[in-house]
């Protein structure tokens, strides 16, 4: 019997000392300890995209004939533009010019400049997923070791923060000088007529580098400030505020509009007259596609008459000719604004976060008095509005985000249909 008792009292010992054990180790096992794996609901990290190492070519096709030294230099000189507007990183260009110190050379890098810290400002990723360009080489004239020509430049964009759609730029039209060195081309001129550049040129008359660093903090300075008019228009919009409809008697029909607005963008109509600046007209035509019917009523002379009959300007209140309504973005502006009566029903400097497919936008450095664009949609994410999509002739543009412009200025023209 007492060595019964005495195995149950060693086997009680025991398995006392295999709990302890067992508590022991558990215990040390639930210690804080560095996780493996994320929890189920914790946010991961985004990715980093990796940029574009300089010397990347991001050149598509090209055409035109013109010697191989000649088109390295310009297919060069794109490529460190391409990296640089798609890292949203600034590269020295300068080095490509004759004299990396000449207002050419500095024009062109202050302009690239402004443009990327432009970009950086706004508020989506409009750094690029992907780009590429097609050149053209026209115009081509050599004396001596002198070359000029133009160079006509398509290119095709993916912004990050819209990578399902492809922004196109048609036309771009690029002017260079090229002198012959040692047995290599160098820039003794370039111009472009686009937004950011033309934004430069247009008040720069001389002064070198200071002034050239003024001019850029000047537009940046203005650009928050729009920037924050801009917020303030969003969140407007968000709440459903911030705009008064017009009623007309004749609706707008947008689906034509569009329709007009996607065919003829990097075209031209060959049912209408023309322009070399064809911006106003393109947008004009929209309008008139739309429903929107020539207005020849009222004084040419105060913008208040819109027609485009034939070729030849006419102020007479009669269904011939032209007025620079139809053609010419501060006139148009005016009647648009001005108009009562027969003719456009609509109002300006509208919410842009309103604006419908059909509308017009105008753009511009010292007021948006520059260039017309067309409105083809806007862009959401996760079903809300977050850019706004245009076309336009001169240059030609296709899908692009408004946001993308460098231009300080914009008005919205909300076209609500006509009155009779």
């Amino acid at each position: 019997m007492k060595s019964i008792i005495g195995k149950l009292i060693l086997f009680i010992i025991l398995a006392s000392l295999v709990v302890f054990l067992f508590l022991f180790f558990k215990d040390r096992d639930d210690e804080p300890s560095e996780p493996n794996i994320e929890e189920p609901n914790s946010p991961s990290e985004p990715e980093e995209s990796i940029p574009d190492p300089v010397g990347t070519n991001y050149l598509n096709k090209i055409s035109g004939e013109v010697a191989e030294e000649v088109q390295n230099i310009v297919v060069e000189f794109l490529n460190v533009y391409y990296n640089s507007i798609k890292n949203l990183k600034e590269n020295d260009m300068t080095y490509l010019f004759l004299d990396p110190d000449s207002e050419e050379a500095l024009i062109n890098q202050t302009a690239l400049s402004l443009l990327i810290e432009t970009r950086k400002l706004k508020p989506n990723d409009l750094s690029l997923d992907k780009a590429k360009y097609d050149l053209e080489f026209t115009d081509v004239s050599i004396e001596g070791d002198t070359v000029t020509l133009t160079v006509l430049e398509d290119n095709y964009l993916n912004f990050n923060f819209m990578k399902d759609i492809v922004s196109r730029v048609y036309n771009i039209k690029n002017q260079f000088t090229l002198k012959k060195v040692d047995d290599t081309y160098k820039i003794v001129e370039y111009n472009k007529v686009q937004d950011f550049y033309v934004m430069i040129t247009d008040v720069y008359d001389g002064g070198g580098a200071t002034r050239l660093e003024e001019i850029e903090e000047d537009y940046l300075n203005l650009i928050n400030e729009k920037l924050e008019e801009d917020r303030e228009d969003y969140q407007q919009f968000l709440n459903g505020t911030g705009i008064e409809v017009k009623t007309c008697d004749h609706s707008y029909d947008r689906d034509k509009a569009l329709e007009h607005a996607l065919k003829w963008v990097d075209n031209r109509d060959p049912d209408w007259i023309k322009f070399s600046s064809n911006c106003q007209n393109y947008a004009s035509q929209v309008l008139y596609s739309g429903g929107i019917p020539m207005d020849y009523y009222g004084s040419a002379s105060e913008y208040l008459q819109w027609k485009l009959y034939d070729g030849s300007y006419n102020e007479n209140q009669v269904n011939k000719g032209y007025v620079y309504t139809w053609t010419y973005v501060p006139y148009f502006y005016t009647y648009a604004k001005n108009n009562i009566g027969y003719g456009l029903c609509a109002d300006v400097d509208v919410n842009l976060y309103y604006a419908e497919a059909g509308d017009v936008i105008h753009v511009g450095t010292t007021g948006p008095t520059r260039h017309a664009l067309v409105v083809i949609g806007d862009y959401k994410i996760d079903g809300q509005t977050v850019d706004i999509l245009v076309n336009s002739n001169t240059v030609d543009l296709e899908n692009y985000p408004i946001s993308a412009y460098s231009y300080p200025y914009l008005s919205l023209i909300k076209i609500y249909g006509w009155n009779e």
